[in-house]
């Protein structure tokens, strides 16, 4: 009995607990107030807990101690510099795929969880995040949608660092994807350095890079402004140079050794060329997203991934007269409530290839596929 009345008083306890958001936001009542002392006292006790904004917290923080001549740490180190958290996602959507050719699209969907514990170590100004994930799907109708090429049920195990300082972010992380007998990992490092601070905004640059054993890679550079509020507009803009690598299937190649295999009757249809190219694209990105969050904790988001390509490095000079358009583009609406985000939204991936002569009708001009989400995030 009392282990349940424990149980029920943390239960309690945690439910009714601050938020950083809602401590965040109590700082800025009293900064527009003109209270200063408490604007301060409540902006510590945000940095003091867990949440997205704490490294805007610890610039506001040091500002204002610049402002008042206050020397020292900022913020105080907690008692205990260790915190463990339990985020992950459950979530599905519905799929619709549709490529030049096709009469009808294809339908499909999926149902995913995820699950990812987590450490923080905090000391003075300088954070470091290990975490750990765990994460099974269910593809439905995966027989008939070709675009998933993928086994009904698939896993992810998962292992990432973070640190965060004052003016930089590293981001590393591995993946270990089993789908059956498959396996493959994937391999993420991605870094950030802050250069600018003004009001609610910042300006930084941005790398990483992305390799997939199996073949994917890609490699990214970008200039980024941030503006981060907890209530109002906010708005990241990611304007740059990215590389990718990817792979079909070299049908030109394979055609070539049929014509040859029909002229030269040694030749037998087993030894036909019939294999894959490693794709390379190099060409602008930009991605944007613009969000409101009002005051009941509903925020509307909205964003635009954009990727013009150009083929490099092919096979051979027709190759290399490959472009391709890439836009992903959305809406979303969450719903904040204690610890869990609720969402729903509405996702399209559109990919336009200009293809030269002789690819016309082997490969697809057009594909689209529009996901409809919703689903719930928690951090706790």
């Amino acid at each position: 009995m009392v282990r349940w009345v424990f149980f029920v008083l943390l239960l309690v306890t945690a439910l009714f607990a601050e938020t950083q958001q809602e401590a965040y936001y109590r700082a800025m009542k009293a900064e527009e107030a003109g209270d200063i002392a408490a604007a301060l006292k409540a902006f510590e006790e945000a940095a003091a807990l867990p949440g997205p904004y704490t490294e805007e917290l610890l610039a506001i923080i040091r500002d204002y101690n610049d402002a008042l001549g206050i020397t020292g740490d900022v913020p105080a180190s907690p008692a205990n510099p260790w915190e463990f958290h339990v985020a992950g996602e459950l979530g599905l959507y519905g799929l619709h795929f549709k490529e030049t050719g096709m009469d009808e699209g294809e339908i499909g969907g999926e149902v995913f969880l995820n699950v990812n514990p987590y450490w923080d170590y905090t000391a003075g100004s300088l954070s470091h995040t290990f975490g750990a994930s765990v994460q099974g799907s269910y593809f439905m109708n995966n027989d008939v949608v070709t675009v998933l090429d993928s086994n009904d049920v698939t896993f992810v195990l998962g292992l990432e660092y973070k640190l965060m300082m004052r003016s930089f972010f590293l981001d590393v992380s591995y993946e270990l994807n089993i789908q059956g007998s498959d396996l493959s990992s994937d391999f993420y490092v991605g870094a950030e350095k802050n250069w600018l601070r003004f009001e609610k905004q910042r300006v930084s640059t941005m790398a990483w890079a992305y390799y997939n054993t199996t073949g994917p890679m890609a490699f990214a550079l970008y200039g980024a402004w941030y503006r981060t509020v907890v209530e109002g507009l906010n708005g990241t803009v990611y304007a740059g140079v990215k590389y990718t690598a990817d792979s079909i299937y070299d049908y030109k190649s394979y055609f070539r050794s049929y014509y040859a295999s029909k002229e030269d009757s040694t030749v037998s249809a087993g030894n036909l060329v019939y294999s894959d190219v490693l794709w390379k694209w190099l060409g602008p990105v930009l991605n944007t997203r613009v969000s409101y969050k009002f005051k009941n904790r509903i925020s509307v988001d909205a964003f635009a991934n954009l990727f013009y390509g150009f083929a490099v490095d092919g096979p051979d000079e027709d190759y290399e007269k490959f472009k391709k358009f890439n836009a992903i583009y959305g809406v979303q609406v969450s719903w904040k409530h204690w610890v869990m985000l609720y969402y729903l939204g509405l996702e399209r991936n559109v990919k336009r290839m200009s293809i030269p002569q002789f690819g016309k009708g082997i490969y697809s001009e057009r594909t689209a596929i529009t996901k409809l989400k919703l689903g719930v995030m928690w951090d706790y």
